[in-house]
């Protein structure tokens, strides 16, 4: 073997994810369905958890295992990562993918219950998660939790989305000092527009957000797997505590789109510019 071939070997190996046993929670639709199958593809073990009747039957079109889970539910969790400790001795990923985005409003028509479902489902949820699942994970593990940009992008009527991601971002910084002594990384996936069930109620038109991305790309939910295949394998053995942002730029500023909009807008339909 050539010393090039044996780089590239080392490499593919640092990157393999055969036989990694992986839980992926709110795993039935979306990227969390799509990083499923693309694990099970590259040979890991994967078991998805979700409040869906029919989870059974979409784990098995993929090749991974399914338990019922609602993460606004302490109970239904830790009956659920019970189930999954009867598959798996350990874990070598949890990934905390759960999550909804209900329009709630503006401050001043503010519909509270749809405000405190959010944050109870996106935050909660996933500390109730890592709270049962923690200790089925190795030393040497992963925990991967999808947040988002709008975590640190405000927008109005996004409140408490934002919130809700602007404090993932915040829990995976102290968690990962908290694991920091079993070797085990924490981190956070931020996907930008993406195409998915859950659609996004409070954000604003999907057009606009796609302008808002340095490329003008809108992705699919598979273009997100690869993000956590990397952070499931022992590639990513020196990250942890951080936000991987897999958003196209979103939250770098202006991109070139926006700008010619806003010129647009400000010259109105004559080409002279409107007044304030």
């Amino acid at each position: 073997m050539t010393e090039t071939s044996a780089a590239r070997t080392a490499t593919a190996d640092v990157f393999d994810v055969t036989g990694r046993r992986v839980v992926v929670t709110g795993g039935t639709a979306g990227i969390g369905l799509a990083v499923a199958a693309h694990l099970v593809e590259c040979g890991a073990q994967v078991v998805i958890c979700g409040r869906r009747p029919e989870g059974s039957a979409i784990a098995d079109s993929i090749g991974a295992g399914f338990v019922t889970m609602d993460v606004a539910d302490d109970a239904s969790v830790e009956r659920a990562l019970g189930a999954v400790s009867e598959r798996f001795d350990a874990l070598d990923a949890l990934i905390l993918n759960a999550g909804i985005d209900d329009y709630h409003g503006e401050v001043e028509d503010l519909d509270m219950d749809v405000f405190e479902r959010v944050i109870d489902i996106n935050t909660l949820g996933v500390v109730r998660a890592l709270r049962h699942g923690v200790g089925m994970v190795r030393d040497h593990g992963s925990v991967i939790v999808t947040s988002s940009p709008a975590g640190s992008v405000a927008a109005p009527g996004m409140a408490a989305y934002a919130a809700s991601k602007a404090a993932l971002d915040h829990l995976v910084r102290v968690w990962a000092l908290e694991l920091g002594p079993r070797q085990v990384r924490v981190n956070a996936v931020l996907p930008g527009i993406v195409e998915s069930e859950m659609g996004a109620e409070s954000a604003p038109d999907l057009e606009l957000i796609r302008r808002m991305t340095a490329n003008g790309v809108f992705r699919k939910a598979s273009e997100m797997a690869p993000v956590f295949h990397f952070l499931v394998s022992d590639a990513s053995a020196t990250l942890t505590g951080s936000l991987v942002g897999c958003h196209d730029g979103i939250p770098l500023g202006y991109s070139h789109e926006v700008m010619a909009r806003l010129a647009a807008d400000m010259a109105g339909p004559s080409g002279e510019e409107v007044a304030p």
